[in-house]
């Protein structure tokens, strides 16, 4: 039976982050950090050392800055977010922080038995390692949409302008006082949300779980104050649904809801997407409502295929079991027809595509390779979720033909060498990068250390570094070596892993830097040391 474990000491709390991390990654932006393998296979060091953390936390951030980058990551064929990758150790502590105090978060928000409030309601589960309740969320705050719709004549859509970037740190902060007496832990994340900003005094990093659930805290003051009005509405993240009998009445209602927002908590409604419809049209335009009939059989196949649940955990008690009926409920349906119709629109609809590409991963092998390579020749009509693709490539790549392999590395570097821009959106490059980690080539080599000689980007850089150590390339490695004191700290960890693949050469360039390293470091250099010494290479 599953257990909800009671996280309220940072020291459980820390153990939980780590698993959590491990598990699933520490954002869900970028490719996962090789300091992913490290919390696992030295997760009790890491334990100690985030532990000495909470006292010690102004000498430790001194020696060790939270050092992070801001990149771009597209949202749909012409918009852009910031996704912000925080070093591995300090979104790790950053999320135990905020993990201790979920329950007092939890508590101070409108209850999710209320059905009013559907995102990332806090329920740690010990056995899956997740931090938010899985009943709650998108398909069930479109369902109880549809719900009180039935019941109301008029429907507000609307959603907060540009939420997580002008979240104030000190309205967060007053918000947390209220909700926990742990003030040293109040008083940590707020020092790591204002080095993250860069001294600015508002944003939250946008990628992360510890983000979500400081962002839900913020919004507690005008969801109870709309609930006190009697004012029907439920919401997700930053999308309101409000529910009224007539027209003056939900003008009303919007305006209050503005208001509330700007007054409280300086945020504004997006003008562009703000609507105000009639309860008909809502239900007729809602994908998830019976009245909203499909135009033909297609759209129906689309919108049972919706419906499925396409998760499998390896690590599971049933997973054998659970693998089998996941195929067998995916072979119900077209799935490369599908995709293909998608495929052949000037745009994608990108909630039913991005489905329908995670489940090429589990389809019969005969029909996948001739989907990837349809993919490959789709990417910039794919645009929009370009790393839903590169997923897949990195998730399927061992089991592809060795020809739609070639195929998958050669187009990746004409993308670069064209300098697309596909590849000009920084997080599209990573995922890039990751998928040429598996081509052991001179010609995927060079187009690597073309792009490490002209990008500023850390985060590219350190990716690169391990590729090219994962390639054998001594000869670059060694000569990188030699810029060490000028490197960005994300390299220099990068290099330290790296210099193993230089047998001496890099034993003595250790015994040079090894003064400067910091507690982590380390810990990188014992499991690189160790992944050394049991014949395992380097990869990410």
């Amino acid at each position: 039976m599953t257990t909800v474990p009671i996280l309220t000491d940072l020291k459980n709390s820390i153990s939980f982050a780590l698993e959590n991390i491990i598990k699933y990654g520490d954002t869900d932006i970028f490719p996962y950090p090789l300091e992913r393998q490290i919390f696992r296979d030295k997760k009790d060091k890491i334990i100690d050392l985030l532990n000495e953390f909470k006292g010690n936390f102004d000498e430790i951030i001194t020696q060790m800055p939270a050092e992070h980058e801001k990149l771009l990551n597209a949202v749909g064929y012409t918009g852009f977010r910031q996704g912000t990758q925080i070093d591995p150790i300090w979104n790790a502590y950053l999320l135990a922080l905020v993990l201790s105090i979920g329950s007092d978060i939890e508590k101070t928000r409108i209850s999710s038995e209320k059905e009013i409030i559907f995102s990332y309601r806090f329920k740690p589960d010990s056995t899956s390692y997740t931090i938010f309740d899985r009943d709650y969320g998108w398909l069930a705050f479109q369902k109880k949409s549809i719900e009180y719709a039935k019941k109301h004549k008029f429907v507000l859509v609307c959603d907060i302008s540009d939420y997580y970037p002008r979240i104030y740190h000190h309205r967060l902060e007053n918000s947390l006082k209220k909700a926990t007496q742990k003030s040293d832990t109040i008083k940590q994340i707020k020092y790591l949300l204002n080095g993250l900003s860069k001294g600015a005094s508002y944003g939250l990093p946008i990628g992360g779980p510890a983000a979500r659930l400081l962002s839900e805290l913020l919004l507690n003051r005008t969801d109870r104050l709309l609930l006190s009005k009697g004012i029907t509405f439920c919401r997700f993240v930053d999308d309101y649904h409000v529910f009224g009998e007539t027209k003056e009445e939900i003008y009303g209602n919007l305006v209050h809801l503005n208001e509330t927002l700007l007054n409280n908590e300086g945020l504004s409604l997006q003008k562009t997407k703000t609507r105000i419809l009639s309860s008909a049209e809502f239900l007729e335009t809602s994908s998830f409502s019976d009245e909203n009939i499909p135009d033909n059989q297609e759209e129906q196949e689309k919108r049972n295929f919706l419906k499925i649940h396409i998760h499998y955990d390896p690590y599971s008690d049933t997973a054998e079991e659970d693998y089998d009926s996941l195929c067998e409920e995916l072979s119900k349906f077209d799935i490369v027809g599908m995709l293909a119709s998608e495929m052949q629109k000037t745009r994608i609809a990108e909630g039913v595509t991005k489905k329908l590409i995670r489940a090429i991963a589990h389809i019969h092998e005969s029909a996948k390779n001739p989907a990837v390579l349809s993919l490959l020749e789709n990417l910039y009509v794919l645009y929009p979720i370009f790393p839903t693709v590169m997923l897949l490539l990195k998730s399927t790549i061992n089991a592809l033909q060795k020809e739609t392999k070639e195929k998958i590395f050669l187009v990746l570097r004409e993308i670069i060498k064209a300098n697309s821009y596909l590849c000009k959106v920084p997080v599209n490059l990573a995922f890039i990068i990751r998928i040429l980690a598996h081509d052991n080539s001179d010609e995927t080599d060079a187009v690597l250390i073309k792009v490490f000689t002209e990008t500023s980007s850390m985060l590219i850089k350190r990716d690169i570094i391990l590729v090219l150590a994962q390639h054998n390339a001594d000869y670059w490695v060694s000569e990188e070596l030699k810029r060490y004191n000028v490197a960005t700290p994300w390299e220099k960890r990068s290099l330290m892993v790296a210099s193993y693949i230089l047998e001496d050469e890099g034993r003595e360039w250790r015994k040079r830097i090894k003064n400067g390293l910091s507690d982590f470091d380390i810990i990188v250099k014992e499991w690189a040391s160790e992944q050394k010494s049991s014949g395992k290479r380097i990869e990410i």
